[in-house]
């Protein structure tokens, strides 16, 4: 690996010195919802509540955050009262989440959904934008499917949204995110293919203000890959697109939308 972000982060289990499940969240709870208001996902929560069932349903979401997607949830939902159940590792961004005020049928977790996840059947089970990859190692891609599996009811389905990892993106990187008068926001990254793992730090300069650093860790694996490793775990490829929308999925498409059902459904 490159010494790019340091010389001891193959040693890293999340491939960045001192970096754990909870990192990413707690760095970025305060700017997440600002940076990234932009991020043209909607399309999955769309395709998720279009396979839901036409009455009250229970519903979990790996990977909560700032609670975002549940907001997009309960509009589209406004006429259920879904048991719905957000799970985080960072109680930074479950903070934030929490000031959303949602309704008493929204509850939200601080665990690590590798490695626990509430008690099912839920009949959807998602994980939004690149979220899924935020987990360090295949191991513990394996505990969270398993968890998936044993937690969805008989006709429930997980969904999957995911970045497409370009061949032309391998290596070191450096640019300028945000430049302002008072504010400049470099983002910092390393691309190992071998280790199919992003590594980077978004650095921000405030005027007059303290340096901060954003350290973030994406270990991803290819669609073939999530499949077999589903399969171990008694889970099926239901269907695969090129966004939440339908759009045929194909070699040059920039993500993926996978859905997923136990197996014998």
């Amino acid at each position: 690996m490159s010494d790019f972000l340091g010389s001891n982060a193959a040693d890293a289990p999340f491939g960045i010195a001192g970096y754990t499940e909870t990192t990413y969240g707690d760095s970025f709870a305060d700017v997440y919802d600002d940076w990234y208001a932009d991020l043209n996902d909607a399309d999955f929560m769309i395709g998720v509540v279009a396979t839901l069932p036409a009455h009250n349903a229970r519903i979990l979401e790996l990977g909560v955050g700032t609670g975002r997607l549940i907001t997009q949830l309960l509009e589209q939902r406004s006429q259920f009262t879904d048991t719905i159940i957000g799970i985080d590792s960072s109680e930074a961004m479950l903070s934030v989440a929490r000031g959303r005020s949602f309704p008493s049928h929204v509850e939200l977790v601080c665990a690590d959904f590798s490695r626990t996840l509430p008690d099912g059947p839920f009949d959807a089970i998602f994980v939004g934008y690149n979220t899924l990859f935020n987990l360090p190692d295949t191991d513990a891609l394996l505990s969270c499917l398993s968890l998936v599996s044993q937690r969805l009811s008989p006709t429930g389905i997980f969904h999957i949204d995911a970045v497409m990892p370009m061949p032309d993106e391998v290596g070191d990187n450096v640019t300028v995110r945000t430049m302002t008068t008072n504010e400049v926001v470099l983002s910092i990254s390393s691309h190992n293919a071998d280790d199919q793992r992003i590594t980077g730090q978004f650095v921000q300069f405030i005027h007059g203000g303290q340096t901060r650093l954003r350290p973030w860790s994406v270990r991803y694996w290819t669609p073939q890959q999530l499949d077999t490793h589903a399969s171990t775990h008694g889970l099926t490829l239901l269907s695969r697109h090129g966004d939440g929308s339908g759009a045929q999925f194909t070699s040059s498409s920039p993500r993926h939308v996978s859905r997923y059902q136990r197996k014998g459904q």
